[in-house]
């Protein structure tokens, strides 16, 4: 199987770490506009199945290119900080709206057999502008009536991953300086790095056009997951944009789903078993105990090979 991945960041690498494992794979092209980022990887892998491309997903004709022969694309690249988004709505336009049409046209123009779009709890009732492109995005693949198989993966947070709270916390208490948490009762779903490959996975095998995966994360406060870190504190305040609680899925799409494993699988012709009747949201969402959230920042620490004990 010959793949192509974009974006070259900490998922990137997490899913060429698993696709390396699976004997049918032949070649991952990683095309991403990080030089440094592709040679911190290509010395990690040191694989001759790894083939890296310098490009940008705002470039229709060079990602057109890279396409060419490629049988499976997971689409990661993003502009992915909300505040940075929030700053420069133009930019995070031109690559998670227009970068995102770019792959999805370059994919049915090569006769890709599968994309994998990846999305995030923040398209879910978008209130900011990283939500609304990645909506957007998400739009454009239910729109598809091509050949090419596109499907969605949505999940909320992944536990540390690149400008996630969770370095910024531990980089805090290494340096002794107190945790800023904008507000205690904010709630946000968390998932193990782990359980982002296995939806991706799992699409990729089994996953039909048109449809939404979901994974069903739980979800604690900051104040919970701060407390995990240490009790030396202060509050910031929550900024205007952000909501307090993160929606996962939608009531509209939980009577369209169907359930395989911890997911919600929707599409618009799916009816639900059951009727819905509120959302799932990180409020609502079972949560992670103290136990788990520890577990977690462990197995982290651990995977990134910080030493720094709880």
């Amino acid at each position: 199987m010959k793949y192509l991945i974009t974006g070259s960041g900490f998922l990137a690498k997490e899913l060429i770490k698993a696709l390396l494992k699976e004997e049918e794979t032949e070649k991952i092209k990683i095309y991403s506009r990080a030089e440094k980022e592709q040679w911190q990887t290509k010395m990690m892998f040191n694989s001759d199945k790894l083939e890296f491309v310098i490009g940008d997903i705002r470039d229709k004709e060079a990602i057109k290119v890279a396409l060419k022969g490629v049988e499976y694309c997971i689409h990661t690249a993003a502009i992915k900080r909300i505040e940075v988004a929030e700053k420069q709505p133009i930019e995070a336009i031109k690559t998670n709206v227009i970068g995102s049409m770019n792959v999805i046209e370059g994919c049915i123009e090569n006769k890709v057999k599968k994309l994998i779009l990846i999305s995030t709890d923040k398209a879910t009732s978008a209130t900011t502008c990283y939500g609304s492109t990645k909506f957007l995005m998400e739009c454009m693949a239910y729109a598809n009536t091509s050949d090419t198989e596109i499907i969605c993966t949505r999940y909320g947070n992944v536990f540390g991953s690149t400008g996630s709270v969770v370095p910024i916390f531990d980089e805090l208490v290494k340096e002794g300086k107190p945790l800023t948490v904008r507000n205690p009762e904010m709630t946000r779903f968390f998932m193990d790095v782990e359980k982002c490959v296995g939806i991706v996975s799992d699409a990729l095998k089994i996953g039909k056009n048109g449809e939404l995966w979901v994974y069903e994360s739980k979800s604690c406060t900051i104040k919970e997951l701060a407390d995990a870190f240490s009790d030396n504190q202060i509050i910031s305040g929550t900024e205007n944009i952000e909501k307090n609680d993160e929606a996962l899925i939608t009531v509209a799409e939980l009577n369209h789903s169907k359930r395989y494993k911890d997911y919600y699988v929707v599409r618009k012709d799916y009816k639900s078993e059951k009727t819905y009747n509120e959302a799932l949201t990180s409020y609502t969402a079972k949560r992670l105990s103290k136990e788990e959230i520890e577990k977690m920042i462990v197995n982290w620490r651990e995977h990134e090979g910080i030493s720094v004990k709880l």
